[in-house]
């Protein structure tokens, strides 16, 4: 268990009414919307709590993650309540249908070669100009497949979960189907 007086870094300053009633809105609001909807929402979670000087650290966590959870016990937090956050327990990988985490490495695969080809193609680092190869390691996995399948693919090695919800090819030989 993490220290109860700061389970989500330094406590910011006392947030203003109208702040505060923002932050409930949109939990209330994240509650009831479905994934579709709950992005945009995710996003003005982001900027909110970037106003509310809350640990950059601890949002890109909350919000790369879709932590509903741990946003509700930030929002107590942020009213002034004690709240304790568990220490992360060991994730249970889920039974994906193999036909699913193949279709998911494939479109891995594709996600990641583009965002190479989009980086190289740029002016002044192309092949034409004596430009450089591509830097591009790992990429935010492809959002039409939930995260029990990227799980799945790390723990049968396929992949590598890097930070920030960015996952990287074990064998980076993107070709290979």
């Amino acid at each position: 268990m993490t220290d109860a007086s700061a389970p989500f870094g330094k406590r910011p300053t006392p947030l203003a009414p109208a702040t505060l009633d923002e932050v409930v809105r949109l939990n209330a609001a994240l509650a009831s919307a479905d994934a579709a909807a709950a992005g945009p929402l995710w996003g003005a979670v982001h900027k909110l709590l970037l106003k509310a000087k809350v640990d950059p650290k601890v949002i890109m966590s909350l919000v790369a993650n879709r932590d509903r959870v741990r946003f509700d016990l930030m929002v107590r937090w942020l009213h002034g309540e004690e709240v304790v956050v568990e220490a992360p327990k060991e994730r249970v990988i889920a039974a994906v249908d193999p036909e699913v985490v193949k279709h998911a490495l494939r479109a891995f695969r594709k996600r990641l070669k583009f965002s190479r080809l989009d980086a190289e193609s740029r002016l002044g680092i192309g092949p034409m100009t004596g430009g450089k190869k591509h830097e591009i390691d790992a990429i935010i996995a492809p959002r039409e497949f939930p995260l029990a399948v990227w799980e799945a693919l790390v723990a049968a090695g396929k992949l590598r979960s890097e930070r920030g919800g960015f996952y990287a090819l074990v064998n980076d030989d993107i070709d290979d189907e």
